[in-house]
């Protein structure tokens, strides 16, 4: 679990796409900071938590050649 204090005013999607490189955990990252949820800007001296996710692996599948 990681914590951010946010430095200026930045919105909790902008700091969860940042870290998270998407958005996919944005619910998870509400659930943890419901103090937070309903403010539209953060401010300054807030604190995130983030937490850690497993990243889930894509199976990849490969074509065939011959049906």
């Amino acid at each position: 679990m990681k914590a951010v204090i946010v430095q200026e005013n930045k919105r909790l999607d902008e700091i969860v796409f940042s870290h998270y490189g998407n958005l996919d955990h944005f619910d998870d990252v509400v659930e943890a900071n419901e103090e937070l949820a309903l403010k539209t800007f953060l401010e300054l001296g807030d604190k995130v938590i983030l937490p850690e996710f497993e990243e889930k692996k894509k199976e990849q599948s490969v074509p065939a050649l011959w049906d």
